[in-house]
């Protein structure tokens, strides 16, 4: 009987723990907001207008991050959004995600990257 009654202590304590643990990550998480860049920062008319970047969240396609296309004359506008945006910094994985095959396109009147050797409905 006494080992039970141990055994149910123990599981007890255990998940107290756990829910403090839980409380504890929600906190922290709930903090967190999604980074959305603005819209007309992907607005295009053909695929010149385009350019590829290396950062369209708050890490870097180097940093675990992604690739993406925007409009060329907006980079500089992303890059003060994402500067904003992204406080405070957030911890990054070195982890190499950067894609050399990728180029930038119009499609559909919205910037996008894609292979190289893929096929689109370019406007």
């Amino acid at each position: 009987m006494r080992g039970y009654t141990t055994t149910i202590l123990a599981l007890l304590a255990s998940a107290i723990l756990v829910a403090l643990g839980l409380t504890s990550f929600h906190e922290e998480t709930a903090r967190s907001r999604p980074v959305i860049p603005p819209f007309d920062l992907f607005w295009c008319a053909k695929n010149e207008d385009c350019a590829l970047v290396d950062q369209i969240g708050c890490c870097s396609c180097s940093q675990a991050g992604a690739q993406a296309a925007v409009t060329k004359w907006d980079r500089d506008d992303l890059r003060r959004f994402l500067k904003s945006a992204c406080r405070p910094r957030p911890v990054c994985v070195q982890l190499d995600l950067c894609r050399d095959d990728l180029e930038a396109r119009c499609v559909h009147r919205r910037c996008v990257a894609l292979p190289k050797d893929a096929e689109s409905d370019a406007d």
